[in-house]
Formats: C-alpha cells, structure tokens, sequence
C-alpha cells in the first residue's frame, strides 16, 4: 500500500504501533503490544514496512522485469500481516485492529508511524559480542531515541525467563528517569505484579558507609508521588554497585519487563554506544521499555 504511515487510531486514542516481521521475536512483539493495547483500551496497528530490491520499482507495471517478484513480495507482506492479526485477535478478540503493508525503508517507516503512537513495540535480537563492538545495530537500536513514544524492544524469551515477573525500572535519581517511573508503575498496575526500583551506583562509591542508605533515601523520594497515585503496586527497593548496564539486565533477568529513561540525545544516532541504554538495547534478555522525557502513552 502506498501513502501516509501514520497509524490509524480512533479520536484521541493513540494506537499501540508494532513493527511485523518474519522473525520470532516479532511474535512475542505482537503479543506484548496485544497486552499493552487491550490493558489501556487502545487501538493495535500493525504495520509492515518494504523496502524493495535494488532494481525493482513499487510501480512496475505487468510485463516489465520484476514485476511478478513484486507482486510476490507484496503477497509475503499480506501474509505476515494476516498472521499477525490472527495472532492478536486470538489474545484479545475484542481488540480493535488495523493493518498496514507500507512500501519504505523500515526505520522511516517506523519513525513516522511512532509520531501518532502510544507505543512502538518492535522484536529484538541480542547482540554477539564482535557485533556490538562493530556497532551492529538493529532497527530497534536505531530507533530508540527519537520517538516521542515509548519504544518496547521485545526478544524472544529464553526457556526459563517466559514466566511473568516484576516490572524493573532503573532510576539515577535525574528527571529524564521520570516518565520511566511512571510507566513503570502503569505497567506493574496493569499487569498486576509488583515494581523492583533499582538504583546502581559505581564501583567507586562502594566503599561509602553511607552508600546504601542515601540511595534508599533517593528511590524513596523519587517513587513517593507514584506510590500514592498506584497504591495497588507492591514496591520493592534495589541499591547495586557495578556497571550499570550489567547490573541492569541481571536484575531484571526474571523481569516482565526493564523500563529505563532515556536521556534525550535524539536525532539519528539513538543512544551513544557504551551508555547505558544503548549497551541494554543490545545486551537485555527481557522486554526493554525505553521511555522519553515527557512522552505521552495515551
């Protein structure tokens, strides 16, 4: 299909937006959006993007070279698509679902869809370690960073980590970490599990006699309006000493999810290579929930 990428949401209600793909981590990415839609009585919009071999145009016509490939290819797109639909309204038959095969690279596509969504819920794959120091990134890690919506990072699960568990946040005691929190908090309310703050301070600091006690005093204040706001959340406080990348994705190893802020560097880079966010797109072995500074979820 050709024209505008924008989802197709119903009045003010932002559509939950995932990228559909062959892979199996799209699978688990569909069914995370299913849950995150049906949860806040949103809309799902699934979207394939194609960007098509060198050589081939979108408007070939019948005749020319290409075009039976063409037609071939657009057919696989519907495919996924109406597999991805069966799946959703499997999960959740009263949800609301749109559809959307769109003829672009799948990073601009994408981008443009995040503009009117409430979130963007893409599959994952881990990084080797050769990968990551070359910079390999995937679509996600290219994205993550410049919507102005939540972006969900979903990998297929590993054998043992399938269960629900708690929904981890990570805080560093800044404001971009604010959204974080209350998305977190949404999402342990809504998936009825409790929320693990965890704050990781470096190795230097280990040594401090007071290290412990002013980080309790810092996840303290920084969850005490969101406690009141979700009561029903059970609140779990966590203080680590290590690299925080590493003690981020061992804490949530069991975790539904990791919700982490991001820093706002924007543009086209996402998040810088050795931060924590962008060594977490690649390395994290749960859902991973980057949330913007002052994005919206609705």
């Amino acid at each position: 299909m050709n024209g505008s990428t924008a989802p197709t949401g119903t009045g003010s209600r932002r559509p939950v937006v995932v990228g559909v793909s062959r892979s199996e981590a799209s699978r688990w990415a569909v069914r995370w959006a299913c849950d995150a839609a049906a949860w806040r009585g949103l809309p799902l919009h699934l979207l394939h993007a194609q960007d098509w071999p060198t050589g081939i145009s979108p408007q070939t016509e019948p005749g020319r070279p290409g075009h039976h490939r063409l037609i071939t290819l657009r057919a696989h797109g519907e495919e996924l698509l109406e597999t991805a639909r069966l799946l959703a309204a499997e999960r959740h038959p009263e949800l609301e679902i749109t559809s959307r095969l769109v003829e672009g690279r799948p990073v601009r596509v994408l981008r443009e869809a995040a503009e009117e969504a409430a979130q963007l819920v893409l599959g994952g794959r881990h990084l080797t370690e050769p990968q990551a120091t070359l910079m390999i990134a995937s679509k996600g890690a290219s994205l993550v960073g410049h919507p102005p919506c939540p972006v969900v990072l979903v990998p297929e699960p590993e054998p043992d980590t399938s269960g629900a568990g708690p929904v981890v946040v990570g805080i560093d005691g800044s404001a971009a970490c604010e959204a974080a929190i209350g998305f977190a908090f949404e999402e342990a309310s809504l998936g009825q599990t409790d929320l693990q703050a965890v704050e990781v301070r470096r190795p230097r600091e280990a040594d401090r006699p007071d290290l412990v006690e002013e980080s309790l005093l810092d996840l303290s204040e920084s969850l005490a309006g969101w406690r009141e706001k979700y009561p029903d959340v059970r609140v779990r406080h966590e203080v680590l000493t290590g690299d925080p990348a590493q003690m981020l994705a061992t804490a949530a190893r069991h975790a539904r999810c990791l919700v982490i802020g991001n820093r706002g560097l924007g543009g086209f880079q996402g998040l810088v290579l050795g931060s924590t966010g962008r060594v977490l797109v690649n390395r994290c072995h749960r859902p991973l929930v980057v949330v913007p500074s002052g994005s919206r979820s609705r």
